[in-house]
């Protein structure tokens, strides 16, 4: 009998880490479909000559139009070569230099679709990633076409399955840096705000392309068993990760009533 226990004990471990690790990866290939569909979205923009043309107020018009009836992005707008704005859905207020940006130095110097780092938007404020599409004339190109990932669309799909209590959702760049959080409830601490760096206990960056499950320190001091899973681009790069995290104590209360 209580070797019978004892295996059951074990396999009821087992499968709850399993769907922890499927969770995480399921929300990493959600990513990965996000960033292909903003490739298709910003080529089909950039057939419009409205937009190609980079004239402020057609530009901005139909930009904006198209920005209307999406919530997976924060802003989208055309670059010139010399890196400033040229027109967008969103005007800054004075000039705004982007030529710095990953997104534009990949897009420009791969001459290809790029993806780039996680940050905070200049104009939103908000987590994101940017992606960008060169645009070519005459096979030079001419400008480039970028928009912003919201990445608070994976967290609004997290919050949309429900967040299990005593679960934690985290997204991070390369660096360990929070981009996003989840709870901002209950225990939600400073160590959990977005720009907060992860402490040594929490998980790195995985280094393989799959989730997988490993003990650590949550941002808010808890033990917990998590499910990380890197965050890839258009190229296999990886931009960041998200974990999962649950606490050992709901884990065991779970096997316990499987089990008794």
């Amino acid at each position: 009998f209580w070797f019978a226990n004892g295996e059951l004990r074990k396999l009821q471990l087992r499968t709850a880490e399993q769907e922890l690790v499927l969770r995480a990866q399921v929300l990493a290939t959600e990513y990965r479909t996000l960033l292909d569909q903003s490739e298709n979205y910003l080529a089909t923009l950039a057939e419009f000559p409205e937009i190609r043309s980079g004239a402020p107020g057609t530009c901005n018009t139909y930009l904006g139009r198209s920005f209307q009836h999406l919530d997976t992005y924060t802003t989208i707008s055309l670059i010139g070569m010399d890196g400033y704005f040229s027109c967008g859905a969103m005007t800054p207020e004075s000039e705004l230099y982007l030529g710095d940006r990953a997104y534009f130095v990949r897009a420009t110097s791969r001459e290809s679709f790029a993806v780039g780092d996680f940050a905070l938007g200049r104009m939103s404020g908000l987590p994101v990633v940017g992606v960008a599409l060169p645009l070519f004339r005459e096979d030079r190109i001419a400008g480039v076409l970028a928009s912003s990932l919201d990445l608070n669309v994976l967290a609004r799909r997290v919050t949309a399955n429900g967040l299990p209590e005593g679960h934690t959702f985290t997204i991070l760049d390369r660096a360990g840096k929070v981009m996003v959080r989840l709870p901002t409830t209950g225990t939600f601490t400073l160590a959990d705000s977005v720009g907060a760096m992860a402490g040594t206990g929490f998980p790195a960056m995985p280094e393989g392309r799959k989730a997988q499950a490993v003990e650590g320190t949550d941002l808010d001091g808890m033990d917990r068993l998590f499910a990380v899973a890197p965050l890839r681009g258009s190229v296999g790069e990886a931009q960041g990760y998200l974990a999962f995290g649950r606490t050992r104590a709901t884990l065991m209360e779970e096997v316990d009533a499987v089990v008794e």
